[in-house]
């Protein structure tokens, strides 16, 4: 992708890099002609579930889960790490938390679980937006 700024930057390198977070399960870089690379993060429910309850966290699902503050601020810790070990103009600025796992079901991956950019680009545009404002 390349954004803005000219810089061609590989998403396949950022998003392994925050992967590598046992908290999050999937990252979607968003940067294609934009200022800066952003992302939508899809957290590892289980491990993020038992390290809330650790913290003595109540929740109910995967949407009441993601929206607790702490959990937020967990997953900007780990995209931090993530960034240090990335070039500065790689470095995800701002991310949005999916509220649901991504599903084959709703088109949003594919049987072998592979992301679908430009489907997960159009249904989550608006939240795509909001990152940029």
């Amino acid at each position: 992708m390349i954004t803005a700024g000219g810089k061609n930057l590989s998403p396949s390198e950022i998003e392994n890099t925050v992967k590598s977070s046992p908290f999050i399960k999937e990252c979607i870089v968003i940067g294609e002609s934009r200022k800066y690379v952003s992302a939508l993060i899809q957290i590892d429910y289980e491990l993020t579930g038992k390290w809330a309850e650790e913290k003595g966290i109540a929740y109910t699902n995967f949407k009441n889960l993601v929206e607790h503050q702490q959990v937020r601020d967990l997953i900007q810790s780990e995209i931090d790490d993530a960034n240090s070990q990335l070039a500065q103009v790689s470095n995800i600025r701002k991310f949005h938390l999916l509220a649901k796992e991504l599903d084959h079901d709703d088109d949003e991956v594919t049987a072998t679980m592979k992301v679908r950019r430009s489907n997960i680009q159009t249904k989550y545009a608006s939240e795509i937006e909001a990152l940029y404002r």
